[in-house]
């Protein structure tokens, strides 16, 4: 009696897995690719932290001016002290650290206790920036912005945001007269950004 159906072995090449040779081929091709693509990859997590960081600025103040002009009432933001959280941190030494976080609150002064968010004057508590960023606001003779119910800003100035150790940094500048806000980026021309004279690319955009 014939067979009907007879199981075969599959040979030959497809048959076959990957050699030592074949695999180590493959590591050493991904592994260039990687060091190719790293740079690239650092750039754009870098530019989208610090367009995060910029927008949840500017959203805040956008924030404060709608409040100020629903409540009648002035809306301020501070930054956060480091050293005593529920307080805004003093102007000196300049420009101000807003890398801790900033408050939305209502009020038009630095006036800042823990007694406000206990009144419920606090409309947003502060989140800190990421490890290595930096938050630097340059608000002239103050160091909070207060939005008037007529959406006009007490305190003229910008803030530079920016990776410790970078050239570019997330500009956001705002007019006293109209209490607007707007964002730009910009990049030193030589070394990398700080609070040095010279080293800040937002400084003359206000």
């Amino acid at each position: 009696m014939a067979h009907l159906f007879t199981p075969t072995r599959c040979r030959g090449f497809a048959a076959r897995g990957f050699t030592l040779m074949e695999m180590l081929v493959v590591v050493a091709i991904g592994g260039i690719l990687a060091a190719v693509a790293a740079p690239s990859l650092v750039s754009v997590i870098e530019s989208n932290r610090r367009t995060l960081i910029s927008n949840q600025l500017m959203e805040d103040l956008v924030f404060a001016r709608r409040q100020a002009i629903a409540l009648s009432s002035s809306v301020a933001l501070c930054g956060r002290d480091s050293t005593q959280p529920s307080k805004c941190i003093a102007l000196n030494p300049y420009p101000t650290d807003w890398s801790n976080g900033w408050y939305t609150y209502i009020g038009k002064s630095a006036g800042l206790t823990p007694a406000s968010a206990a009144a419920g004057l606090v409309l947003r508590s502060p989140q800190a920036a990421p490890s290595g960023w930096k938050v630097d606001a340059y608000l002239g003779i103050y160091n909070y912005v207060a939005l008037s119910p007529r959406a006009a800003s007490v305190g003229n100035g910008h803030f530079t945001i920016y990776r410790s150790g970078s050239a570019t940094a997330s500009c956001v500048v705002f007019n006293y007269l109209t209490g607007r806000a707007r964002a730009v980026t910009a990049t030193v021309a030589t070394d990398v950004v700080s609070t040095a004279n010279g080293q800040d690319p937002c400084k003359g955009l206000d």
